[in-house]
């Protein structure tokens, strides 16, 4: 349970810069609202962690897990002394059992489709870095196709083009690095040096 806060209460709770208010995988028991400050959000997945939104005042997040009792999809942290209004997992489902069969149905189907976006999702690019980074992730999925059963003809033109690609990847990861001081950003998403170690 989020700190300071019982199950009929809703608290409004001041984290400290860092400080982590649910981590991905963990159950649901509250849902928030940004009152100042900002929250981040990353994920981890194949050992790094990716970077997906920030939260900024009147957002709720945290919700999807209180709603349908799944795990956290993702970290939140608080990237700058934050306040956020916490709404315990008891309120939430109070308010959804005496909602109409109709709409609780669509909240039920909404949260599904959410969930598989948000299991697809790829962080949208902060920098060029981040855009090479991405291709190859996705060369690394191309290339799990070489495991399948295919005719050998497929298996050495794939072969051949993920190799070229690689080398592709390899000198635009040097041209970001290059020019990393000239290289765009944008405040969409946190930084990866601004998540918790």
């Amino acid at each position: 349970m989020a700190p300071g806060v019982d199950d009929n209460t809703i608290e409004v709770v001041t984290y400290p810069k860092g400080k982590v208010l649910f981590k991905q995988g963990e159950k649901g028991d509250a849902a928030y609202i940004v009152q100042s400050g900002a929250v981040g959000m990353y994920r981890e997945a194949q050992g790094r962690k990716i970077p997906l939104a920030t939260v900024r005042k009147g957002e709720l997040f945290g919700e999807m897990a209180v709603i349908d009792a799944s795990p956290r999809l993702a970290t939140a942290f608080a990237l700058e002394e934050s306040s956020v209004m916490v709404i315990p997992i008891d309120i939430m489902l109070d308010k959804l059992r005496k909602a109409d069969p109709f709409i609780k149905a669509m909240i039920s189907m909404l949260m599904n489709n959410l969930r598989g976006v948000h299991e697809s999702y790829m962080p949208k690019s902060r920098s060029m870095a981040d855009a090479v980074n991405m291709l190859a992730r996705q060369a690394d999925i191309v290339t799990r196709f070489l495991a399948a059963d295919m005719p050998a003809n497929v298996r050495t033109d794939l072969t051949a083009r993920l190799k070229g690609l690689d080398g592709v990847i390899k000198d635009l990861k040097k041209v970001a690095a290059t020019h990393r001081e000239e290289d765009r950003r944008d405040e969409a998403i946190p930084a990866e040096s601004e998540l918790p170690q």
